[in-house]
């Protein structure tokens, strides 16, 4: 709830209140995109190094039972990159499903902001900051986040199926877009399941580094190439 808090609520917050403290517009001065980035990756990581302290302080418990192992760390790769072929077709075909729905009753799908930012923008330089929190930084905290520490702790409530599917479930809400939420939920149950069947982070990691890389090179792809054909 506290991440939830402050990454929609207290980023704008921290913006409005550094203009009026020292007069600064830090998204005029240094761009939206920029800003916005940089503070979500500064509340990730503070919401990490939280969650470190209260598994080591608060309960005693090494990092490695939120999932930070490599001990078969080859095998939970290729574990995690023939999961994702399979599912992949499945999470494509759920996007055409909700498009094809939305329009039938009129709605244009809504774009998520960061792919509005990512096609919107012309630094280069912004542009690669984008492609690396993209590609590295949000796959590795998110799934610290709602694999390592969430779905361990729901785990000790709940069953199997239970834990995969709330895991998946808050993976979709948080990203706060309901068109792409059914893409989204498949492929958090994905990692969920990745998680409960290797205990190790490095399968759904890989994953989630996988399936941005090839959102990303899609979008920049249609960027630079492809929109003037579609």
């Amino acid at each position: 709830m506290l991440y939830l808090l402050l990454m929609l609520a207290g980023i704008p917050v921290f913006i409005k209140g550094f203009k009026q403290v020292f007069g600064l517009d830090l998204v005029e001065t240094f761009g939206q995109n920029t800003i916005l980035l940089s503070l979500s990756l500064v509340v990730n990581i503070v919401t990490c190094i939280y969650i470190f302290n209260i598994v080591r302080t608060g309960y005693g418990l090494p990092v490695a039972s939120l999932g930070l192992t490599i001990h078969n760390w080859k095998s939970d790769v290729k574990t995690g990159l023939k999961h994702y072929l399979i599912v992949l077709p499945v999470i494509i075909a759920s996007g055409f499903v909700v498009d094809s729905v939305l329009r039938m009753f009129g709605i244009e799908p809504e774009q998520q902001d960061i792919i509005s930012n990512l096609l919107s923008e012309d630094s280069l330089w912004v542009l690669a900051f984008m492609v690396f929190f993209g590609m590295l930084a949000a796959p590795i905290i998110e799934e610290l986040l709602f694999r390592g520490f969430l779905q361990s702790a729901v785990r000790t409530t709940c069953s199997g199926l239970q834990t995969i599917f709330i895991s998946g479930f808050v993976f979709a809400l948080i990203h706060w877009n309901a068109h792409v939420f059914l893409q989204i939920f498949v492929l958090g149950l994905m990692l969920a399941y990745l998680f409960e069947k290797t205990g190790s982070l490095v399968a759904p990691i890989t994953v989630h580094i996988c399936h941005n890389t090839v959102t990303l090179a899609f979008l920049i792809s249609y960027k630079h190439i492809l929109k003037s054909h579609v």
